[in-house]
């Protein structure tokens, strides 16, 4: 019989620690895709606005190599699929692509203001635009093109443990499709 995987909360927290400690970037609309040449043809197609030249430039320098791209969203969406990339696709739902916003307007989620956090591992923090995953004792793994320490944007970016207090969150919410 084969084994079904199935998200947990406990899952999220731990795949989102063992991610940002592999090669990686911040890609835009990346769910965890290794860097291809036909993968960045693939999204700069579809985001001419967002990969810029200098962007561009940059990933293409890094094709080949082992290195994973994710966005805020799709880092907790590639955990959903099963540790999603381009050799393991059995689990992507396209129909679960969605942006932030869209994510947090859902009818039926189980959602709050930041300030009624429950101290529960896996819950995803949310502000306009952007995701983290609360991992528990007021930190938070979150992927971000912006540099940490000054919240500038930066060319590479990438997975990082931010203080829950230090970011302008403004609520959480349980993720659909995995098991709190």
């Amino acid at each position: 019989m084969e084994e079904t995987f199935v998200p947990t909360a406990e899952g999220l927290v731990e795949y989102v620690k063992a991610c940002m400690h592999t090669p990686h970037v911040y890609l835009w609309a990346g769910n965890g895709e290794y860097l291809t040449d036909a993968e960045l043809d693939r999204l700069e197609a579809k985001y001419p606005t967002w990969y810029t030249e200098e962007l561009a430039a940059v990933r293409r320098s890094l094709v080949d190599r082992g290195i994973r791209g994710w966005d805020c969203l799709g880092l907790i969406l590639s955990y959903k699929w099963g540790d999603y990339h381009q050799g393991n696709t059995a689990l992507y739902k396209p129909e679960e692509f969605m942006g932030t916003t869209r994510l947090f307007k859902q009818e039926g989620l189980v959602k709050g203001e930041i300030e009624t956090l429950p101290e529960r591992p896996g819950l995803v923090v949310y502000m306009h635009g952007h995701v983290g995953v609360y991992i528990g004792d007021g930190w938070v793994i979150e992927c971000t093109r912006k540099n940490v320490k000054t919240w500038e944007y930066e060319l590479i970016g990438g997975i990082h443990q931010t203080r829950l207090s230090d970011r302008p969150w403004t609520h959480w919410l349980e993720m659909p499709g995995i098991r709190y």
